[in-house]
């Protein structure tokens, strides 16, 4: 009895529908470039990284699974010469 229980568990978990993952938005791209801009800009003449408290890691924990490829995908051609991919990528290590 418990070896049908396991495999209709494993069965069941198989043919279940995957979820399906949200996509970040435009709106959490910009507050993440706003908010992160010490850290992500080109400019910047040092380099701190966020502080896990911060505004800019809290809208990064808003992004899905902490998404930032596709916050960098997001990116304007002007954002591309603004920010640093690298640093924007590191984000969700970071917060």
């Amino acid at each position: 009895m418990p070896g049908k229980i396991v495999l209709l568990l494993v069965v069941f978990a198989i043919i279940s529908p995957h979820q399906v993952m949200a996509e970040c938005t435009r709106e959490q791209k910009e507050a993440i470039l706003v908010d992160c801009r010490k850290y992500l800009s080109r400019n910047a003449r040092t380099i701190v990284a966020p502080k896990t408290w911060s505004h800019c890691c809290r809208n990064v924990r808003v992004v899905p699974n902490k998404d930032m490829e596709c916050i960098k995908r997001l990116r304007t051609t002007r954002d591309r010469m603004r920010f640093v991919e690298t640093r924007i990528m590191n984000l969700a290590h970071l917060c």
